[in-house]
């Protein structure tokens, strides 16, 4: 049973398909707060900007297993306006809603396999789904909507290559005007839709060249990226590719701006190997989630189990943490989000659970 779910883990671990330890006297930039998947507002410049503060563990919360409140692989995070904190339950197939202190409030059961996550202005669940089978047994890959009570209000897409098909449908986020962008993931591509799934647009294909992603693995290959995206105060576009290290920087309509990153194993780097599997080595690495915050600091979280965070133009400002399942440790974090008192939380998916910090 072990080696199925490592087996199971080795496909999710870049998916979208939630950030490392906190080492006594390690500081980063304080963020007043990110709703995950939504775009943020403009802030005053660096300069006026808070000075660095400790990132502190406050609190855990979840376990593998079935129950309300545990988890089975969990993926996507998103928090929103009165700061209530829905997680993606990858094979639960089911979103759960927690309080800040980690209170389970609601289990809310979704199409299966969720995995990308994102809140409207309005409350409204944005969800990205994908089955764990070859393509071509494959017709699911879709984006469902739900209300905030969890009635499932419209959903689009299938598997395909077609403009408005998915393949492996990974992270979500909203523009400030509503408009809903895909990761899909093993098409190579980022898809635009708006709020009633209607298709605006994409860009991407395979390759690593500027505007290109994945080019480093197969063509077939989920890791390829890109992974997770998120928005900046101007509407930029940022998305993690895990196979190529790499972050890229968009204009709202895909014009590329600029990259940064490689999978060394150094600061402001994405590489080292995940290393959660007790019975076997695993090769991948990279970059998985992004954030950006209400000041326009980028987040990024990697397999290795390390948090970092860069300016928009990608200059490396700090990062914290190392592998483990010890508190403000991790194995492959995925999503990550900020609550409006600044508090970040991180999705500890190979740990199945939540870590809260504190981030002065």
């Amino acid at each position: 049973m072990t080696a199925i779910m490592n087996a199971r883990f080795a496909q999710l671990l870049l998916v979208i398909i939630a950030i490392s330890q906190c080492i006594a006297g390690s500081t980063l930039v304080v963020p007043k707060f990110c709703l995950a998947g939504e775009e943020p507002t403009a802030q005053a410049p660096a300069a006026a900007q808070s000075k660095p503060g400790a990132v502190r563990f406050l609190k855990e919360w979840g376990s593998q297993g079935t129950e309300p409140g545990e988890f089975h692989f969990p993926i996507g995070i998103a928090i929103n306006a009165a700061d209530e904190i829905f997680v993606t339950d990858f094979y639960n197939d089911r979103v759960q809603k927690f309080s800040t202190e980690g209170k389970l409030l609601a289990v809310l059961p979704v199409l299966p396999t969720p995995g990308g996550i994102a809140i409207s202005r309005s409350g409204d669940i944005y969800l990205s789904h994908f089955a764990e089978k070859k393509r071509e047994l494959r017709t699911d890959d879709r984006i469902s909507v739900y209300d905030p009570t969890g009635k499932l209000l419209r959903q689009w897409g299938k598997t395909g290559t077609a403009d408005g098909e998915f393949d492996c449908p990974g992270g979500l986020a909203l523009s400030a005007d509503g408009r809903v962008y895909v990761a899909d993931q093993t098409n190579r591509r980022v898809q635009i839709f708006n709020a009633e799934g209607k298709f605006l647009g994409k860009w991407g294909e395979y390759g690593s060249k500027e505007g290109q992603f994945g080019g480093k693995v197969s063509l077939r290959s989920r890791v390829g990226g890109p992974q997770f995206l998120a928005f900046d105060s101007k509407g930029q576009v940022y998305t993690t590719e895990g196979s190529e290290g790499r972050i890229q920087k968009f204009t709202p309509d895909g014009q590329f701006v600029l990259a940064w990153g490689n999978n060394e194993d150094k600061p402001g780097s994405f590489g080292g190997a995940f290393t959660g599997f007790k019975d076997r080595k695993a090769t991948l690495q990279g970059p998985v989630s992004i954030c950006v915050d209400k000041q326009d600091r980028v987040w990024v979280s990697a397999v290795c189990g390390r948090i970092q965070q860069f300016t928009t133009d990608g200059v490396y400002l700090r990062g914290v943490g190392t592998a483990g399942s010890e508190p403000a440790q991790f194995y492959a974090p995925h999503g990550l989000a900020f609550d409006s008192r600044g508090a970040l939380y991180v999705v500890d998916a190979f740990n199945h659970r939540v870590q809260k910090f504190s981030v002065e």
